[in-house]
């Protein structure tokens, strides 16, 4: 969910990335890979997030060497935000200037330098790099708030949990955080019985290779349907009321570096692995606003998904990239 953070990550990306997308877009023919409602997506377009998600991965030192796999995991992680620009669009959302502004003022902070110097390194690496830079936070805050209004806003809180939560913060789980991975595999809202079998498969063979001792970032970028997919799966930070209800069980039984069980919900198939865990200071905020926070954290983050396979239901779909040469 914190989708504006790690600026100076994603800096040092955008520099890598922009100058082989200018070959790129020099050589190539374009064609369209992806028909999306009354939207397209076109091969450049693709080449230039595949070569950014390629820096990202080699920078958390997650191997890439499927290129296939990664491709067809980028574009589809390209028709979901073509998605949610389309319903943002539809619902009327805008972003203002003040709040790309601001975006980029913390990313020049993050790496040392004044606005106008981000501006200057950016359009250095490729004409109109920083207009481009604008577009691209303009897109992930657009995206942000139509989380907020679509999942996050009809979440509701009730006066047993905020309890509940105080309570279990006297608890010692209530005072550790957990980092986490984790590959979903999702299914059908109503599955034949072969579909089932075959993603039973699928997970079997996905889990199999694990217990083997597959790289679990790498699994990820490969097979995993998740929002964090290009990222490896990494999930983040969370403390135990943040997590989704059906993940808490299982993180428990873990230590650091270990792998779940298949767990098996609505929404798919879900295996986690235990990357870290650390012990939290109390916050100084007030416990019941924190309590509050968190619980609409953990409930987003157990709808999210759900939410998003009903948005690809619902449109149509045309992925054209079979047809077309790498």
């Amino acid at each position: 969910m914190n989708m504006m953070s790690n600026f100076h990550r994603f800096f040092a990306v955008v520099i890598l990335s922009l100058s082989a997308h200018t070959i790129q877009a020099n050589t190539l023919l374009d064609r369209i890979v992806a028909v999306v409602n009354d939207d397209i997506i076109l091969l450049s377009e693709l080449n230039m997030q595949l070569e950014q998600a390629q820096q990202e991965l080699r920078q958390r030192q997650i191997a890439g060497d499927d290129r296939d796999a990664l491709r067809a995991r980028v574009l589809d992680n390209m028709i979901m935000q073509k998605l949610q620009q389309q319903r943002a669009d539809q619902r009327g959302l805008r972003v203002s200037d003040d709040e790309i502004n601001a975006q980029l003022l913390q990313m020049a902070e993050a790496n040392k330098l004044s606005l106008i110097q981000l501006q200057q390194a950016l359009d250095r690496e490729m004409p109109n790099g920083f207009a481009r830079i604008r577009t691209q936070i303009s897109e992930q805050i657009l995206i942000q708030k139509l989380r907020e209004v679509e999942v996050i806003s009809q979440i509701h809180v009730t006066e047993d949990e905020v309890n509940n939560f105080i309570q279990r913060r006297n608890l010692q789980t209530a005072n550790e955080e957990f980092q986490l991975a984790h590959i979903l595999i999702s299914r059908p809202e109503s599955p034949t019985p072969e579909q089932r079998t075959q993603l039973q498969a699928k997970v079997d063979d996905i889990y199999k290779q694990l217990q083997l001792g597959a790289d679990f970032a790498q699994m990820a970028v490969r097979h995993s349907e998740g929002s964090r997919a290009l990222t490896g799966g990494d999930l983040g930070w969370l403390n135990f009321d943040q997590m989704p209800t059906f993940f808490a069980t299982e993180v428990m039984r873990l230590q650091p570096g270990q792998i779940s069980r298949v767990i098996d919900v609505p929404s798919g198939y879900h295996i986690i692995k235990l990357l870290d865990k650390r012990s939290t200071k109390q916050s100084g905020q007030a416990l019941e606003q924190e309590a509050i926070q968190a619980i609409r954290i953990r409930k987003a983050n157990e709808t999210f998904d759900l939410w998003m396979r009903r948005l690809r239901d619902e449109a149509y779909i045309d992925i054209r990239l079979n047809k077309v040469t790498p």
